[in-house]
C-alpha cells in the first residue's frame, strides 16, 4: 500500500463529491449511459499519454542573514526536528539530513530522506553562491506501510527519482539572502496526468520544508552574532 496517504484521501473527497452530484442530479438514464459510452475514449486518450515525464520545481525564500551564514547551514542540513505535515508521517518520502564530503565539484553528498540515503555528486560550487548536485542513487519515494519497522518494498522504487537540485545564493544591499532552489525529477507512474499534481505537490512541500529550516537555522546565528 505505497500509495495508501495519497489514494485515501482522494478516495475520501471523490466518493463525496460523487454523493454531491448523485443527490442534486436530474439526469436521465439515457445521460448515464452515454456518460459510459464515453470510458473507450477516456482510456483511449489514457493509452497515448507519455508512461515518463519530467518537471522542474523552482522555490525561493528571503533570509535575515549574510550569505556566509546561510552557505554554512547549507552544507550541512539537518532538518530532523524540523515540522513533518501528516501526508509526510504516513509514509512519504521527507529530507532528514544532508551533509558533504569534501569540497568543491566531484564532492560527495549524502542526502538522508526518511526511506534512505541518496547519494549525490556535485557539479556546481561556488562558495556562498551556489550549490549544485545531481543524484547518483536515489530512495523509494514512498514507505510501505507495514506494522513492521522496516520492509524490503522493490515496488516503491522507481517511479520517481529527483535528478539534481541547486541552490543559488543572491545578496541583497541590506545583507540579506535570498535562496533560489531549484530541483528536477522524473516520474514514471500511470496514469501521468493522475500523479502528476500530487508528485509536484510533494516536492513543494518538502522544498519549502528545507527552506524553512534553512532560513530559521542561519537567522538564529545572524540574532546571535
Amino acid at each position: 500500500m505505497p500509495a495508501a496517504p495519497l489514494g485515501i484521501g482522494l478516495a475520501v473527497i471523490g466518493g463525496l463529491l460523487g454523493r454531491a452530484i448523485a443527490l442534486h442530479s436530474s439526469g436521465s438514464p439515457q445521460q448515464t449511459l452515454s456518460a459510459l459510452a464515453l470510458l473507450p475514449v477516456i482510456f483511449a486518450v489514457e493509452a497515448l499519454l507519455p508512461a515518463v515525464t519530467t518537471f522542474e520545481v523552482e522555490a525561493r525564500i528571503d533570509i535575515s542573514a549574510p550569505p556566509q551564514a546561510v552557505w554554512k547551514h547549507l552544507l550541512s542540513m539537518d532538518l530532523s526536528r524540523a515540522p513533518i505535515s501528516i501526508p509526510f508521517r504516513l509514509g512519504i518520502a521527507h529530507p532528514l539530513r544532508g551533509q558533504l564530503f569534501g569540497e568543491g565539484i566531484g564532492a560527495t553528498r549524502l542526502g538522508e530522506f526518511s526511506t534512505g540515503t541518496a547519494v549525490e555528486r556535485v557539479t556546481e560550487w561556488v562558495p556562498a553562491r551556489k550549490l549544485a548536485f545531481v543524484t547518483l542513487t536515489d530512495v523509494p519515494a514512498m514507505r510501505e506501510l507495514s506494522p513492521y519497522a522496516h520492509v524490503h518494498a522493490p515496488h516503491v522504487i522507481g517511479y520517481f527519482r529527483t535528478s539534481s537540485a541547486s541552490f543559488e545564493l543572491l545578496s541583497h544591499a541590506n545583507g540579506s539572502t535570498q535562496v533560489l532552489e531549484r530541483t528536477a525529477h522524473e516520474l514514471r507512474l500511470e496514469p501521468v496526468l493522475y500523479w502528476l499534481p500530487l508528485a509536484r505537490w510533494a516536492v513543494e512541500q518538502n522544498n519549502a520544508r528545507v527552506l524553512l529550516n534553512l532560513k530559521r537555522q542561519a537567522e538564529r546565528e545572524a540574532a546571535v552574532r
